[in-house]
C-alpha cells in the first residue's frame, strides 16, 4: 500500500498541516511519497497538462494498492483529472479554501469542485460551507476533515530583538502576562510607571493582514471602543500580509489603540499575556490559533466565519461575521473578569476535546485504507 501526497502552493496553516500529515503517517509506518509536482495557483493549460501526466506516471510506478490524497480544490481536481478510468487507486481530496474573486473565478471553482465531486472516493471539508458545497456538487462521501493543531516542540523564541522599541515591547508584553497572573490570582498589584491601569483589557488577535480576516471590522470595533464609553483596551495583531501599511495608516490616523506586532514565532508567550483572545475573521477553516488559545485557556470571541465553531464548540462568544459593532459590545462584556473566569475554564474543558495526531492519523487510516488493510 503506497499513498502519493498532492501538495498544493501554500503557507501557514495549510502547509503546516500537510507536513504534519506526512510527519505523522510517515511515523505510522505509511509508504506516503509526495507528488513531484508544483500546483500553479491559477490555471495554466500547459503547466497543468503536465502535472497531470506526472500525477499518472507517479501513481502507475507506485507499489500497489495506491491511494492519492490531494488538499486544495486545484490541486484536488488535477490529482482527480490524473486518476485512471480503471484500477484500484482512491482518491482522497481536502478542501481548505472558499473560493473568492470575480464571477469567472467562482465559476472556474465551481467547475473544478464538480471535477472532485464526481472523481473523489472521499471529500474532507475545513468548514461546513464547503462540506454544503462539495454535497452540491454531487460528491458523495464527505466529511468533516481533522486538522489538529500541531503541537509546539520548538521552544520559544525568548530571544531580545536587536531593535530597542522590539526590546521595549517584549518588557511590556512580559508585564502584561504577569498582570494577567496577578488578576487570575486576585492579588493586588503595586502601581508603578510601568504598569497599565488595572481596567485596562490586553487583547491578541494573530492573522495574516488580508481581507479574509476582517481587520477592517476589527478596527471599527476598537474605534466604537474609543468613541462612544471608551473603555481602555490594549488591542495587538501579530502576523503580516498585504494589509500592513493600510492599516497601519489607518490606526495613526484615527488613533486606535492597535498595535501591529509583525509576524512572530512566540504566540504561546503573547497568548499567556493576553486577557482575551478575538478573530474578526470573514472567513476561517478550522483556525489552528484559536486551538491554541483554548489549550492556553484564553477566553476567546470570533466571528461565527466557515469552521471556526468546528473548532470552539460552545466555548467562545460567537458573533455575526462583519459586524463591528456585535464585537464591540462583546469586548465590553468581557471587561468583567468572572465572565473571563468562566470562559477561560469553558476554553481548558474544550481543549480536552480537540483531535491530536492520532485522531488525523485514524481518520486517514480509515480513508485511504477503507478494507481494513494494512499499511
Amino acid at each position: 500500500m503506497s499513498v502519493i501526497l498532492v501538495r498544493p502552493r501554500a503557507s501557514g496553516g495549510l502547509a503546516a498541516h500537510v507536513d504534519q500529515e506526512l510527519k505523522e503517517l510517515t511515523a505510522a509506518g505509511v509508504d506516503i511519497r509526495e507528488a513531484p509536482v508544483q500546483i500553479q495557483e491559477r490555471p495554466h493549460l500547459l503547466a497543468d497538462l503536465r502535472t497531470v501526466r506526472t500525477l499518472r506516471r507517479a501513481m502507475r510506478t507506485a507499489p500497489d494498492p495506491v491511494a492519492v490524497h490531494a488538499h486544495g480544490l486545484r490541486a484536488g481536481a488535477l490529482a482527480a483529472l490524473a486518476m485512471p478510468r480503471h484500477g484500484a487507486a482512491l482518491l482522497a481530496v481536502t478542501l481548505h479554501n472558499r473560493t473568492i474573486g470575480s464571477r469567472a473565478t467562482r465559476r472556474i471553482g465551481a467547475a473544478l469542485l464538480r471535477v472532485i465531486a464526481r472523481r473523489a472516493d472521499t471529500v474532507l471539508a475545513v468548514s461546513p460551507d464547503l462540506a454544503e458545497a462539495a454535497r452540491r456538487a454531487g460528491a458523495d462521501d464527505v466529511r468533516h476533515a481533522v486538522i489538529p493543531a500541531p503541537q509546539r516542540d520548538e521552544p520559544i523564541d525568548r530571544a531580545e530583538p536587536a531593535d530597542p522599541a522590539d526590546r521595549a515591547d517584549r518588557a511590556e508584553e512580559r508585564a502584561a502576562g504577569e498582570r494577567r497572573r496577578s488578576r487570575s490570582a486576585g492579588a493586588r498589584r503595586r502601581p508603578g510607571a510601568a504598569d497599565a491601569p488595572l481596567d485596562v483589557l490586553d487583547i491578541l488577535v494573530v492573522a495574516r493582514l488580508a481581507p479574509q480576516k476582517g481587520l477592517h471590522d476589527l478596527l471599527d470595533a476598537a474605534a466604537g471602543l474609543k468613541a462612544h464609553a471608551p473603555i481602555p483596551v490594549r488591542l495587538r495583531i501579530a502576523g503580516d500580509g498585504p494589509l500592513h501599511d493600510e492599516l497601519s495608516a489607518r490606526i495613526r490616523a484615527e488613533h486606535l489603540p492597535v498595535q501591529l506586532l509583525g509576524r512572530r514565532q512566540d504566540v504561546p508567550a503573547l497568548l499567556e499575556a493576553a486577557d482575551l483572545v478575538v478573530s474578526a475573521a470573514r472567513w476561517e477553516g478550522q483556525p489552528v490559533w484559536l486551538q491554541e488559545a483554548l489549550r492556553a485557556g484564553r477566553a476567546i470571541i470570533a466571528t461565527d466565519a466557515g469552521g471556526t465553531r468546528w473548532v470552539t464548540g460552545e466555548a467562545a462568544h460567537l458573533v455575526p461575521v462583519g459586524d463591528p459593532g456585535a464585537l464591540a459590545a462583546a469586548i465590553r462584556a468581557y471587561r468583567d473578569p468572572q465572565l473571563r473566569s468562566h470562559a477561560e475554564s469553558a476554553s481548558r474543558r474544550r481543549a480536552r476535546e480537540l483531535p491530536g495526531a492520532s485522531d488525523l492519523v485514524a481518520q486517514l487510516t480509515e480513508i485511504l485504507l477503507p478494507d481494513g488493510s494494512s499499511w
